[in-house]
């Protein structure tokens, strides 16, 4: 019982986050306690675990996948970070911001070039980051 009402909060809280930050929600599925949605650029979800937590999630993921690390960054006394990668003709971002000492949000996008984004693989980026 616990389990469903922390997913479904999860899930809540995630809605509650794309729609207040103008995001726009296409689809939505479950995945070790995740919520992974569609965003209009690529895919977002809160997992938890702090920012550093996460930001090593990312960071072998990015191994997983053969995606080339080009850059990182720290923000907002580390409430933010970002990895940023090449796979294949992709850039790839991931963006970690602090929800609480738990909970992180996580934007992935994979773009071709400024105005062409790849969905789906931003959305397998992030579904391994959530295993």
């Amino acid at each position: 019982m616990t389990r469903s009402i922390r997913l479904w909060a999860t899930a809540l809280l995630a809605v509650t986050t794309m729609t207040s930050s103008g995001c726009f929600l296409l689809a939505a599925g479950a995945g070790a306690g995740a919520a992974v949605a569609y965003t209009n650029r690529g895919a977002t979800a809160n997992i938890e675990g702090g920012v550093n937590g996460v930001f090593d999630r990312a960071v072998r993921t990015f191994g997983i996948m053969s995606i080339t690390e080009t850059g990182r960054s720290t923000e907002d006394s580390g409430n933010t970070r970002r990895l940023v990668g090449k796979m294949g003709e992709h850039e790839v971002t991931v963006e970690i911001q602090r929800q609480s000492d738990n909970v992180s949000t996580v934007e992935v996008t994979a773009k071709k070039n400024v105005v062409d984004y790849d969905k789906e693989i931003a959305t397998r980026v992030l579904e391994t980051m959530v295993k």
